[in-house]
């Protein structure tokens, strides 16, 4: 996968209240998905409106000439704590041709995870920001 993580912990986001259209149970992230595309288009970032997966909820987004996928979910600490730990999982889209010549990788300085990360930072009531590289 063409990826990379950010993790960030926060009480911001809804982990308690399990909604009737969520496909499970506990399909986290449908606030963050609505509160981070707000922040990205304000910063110029074209994005779709949040979509809804079985594993939590997505931004398909596009900057510049690059398209990604952003994948967001959380788990609480607890349960019935809305206190926990988030991902976004910031997929760079490659087409057939750059996949075949190994180019179009996303890279440690990718503009759009650097960008959220930027507003991730931002926010003072999220705490332990960080990237990993997801394998």
């Amino acid at each position: 996968m063409n990826a990379r993580d950010l993790l960030f912990k926060t009480g911001r986001f809804n982990l308690t209240v399990m909604k009737d259209h969520f496909i499970n149970p506990c399909c986290f992230g449908e606030d963050l998905a609505a509160w981070l595309r707000d922040k990205l288009v304000a910063k110029g970032v074209k994005s779709s409106s949040p979509g809804q997966e079985d594993w939590g909820w997505y931004l398909k987004v596009n900057y510049l000439r690059d398209s990604y996928f952003l994948g967001m979910s959380g788990n609480a600490h607890q349960q019935g704590c809305d206190e926990g730990q988030w991902r976004i999982i910031v997929e760079k889209k490659r087409s057939v041709s750059q996949w075949l010549r190994g180019t179009g990788k996303i890279l440690e300085n990718d503009r759009v995870v650097l960008l959220i990360e930027e507003i991730l930072r931002a926010e003072p009531n999220f705490q332990e920001v960080h990237r990993v590289l997801h394998l």
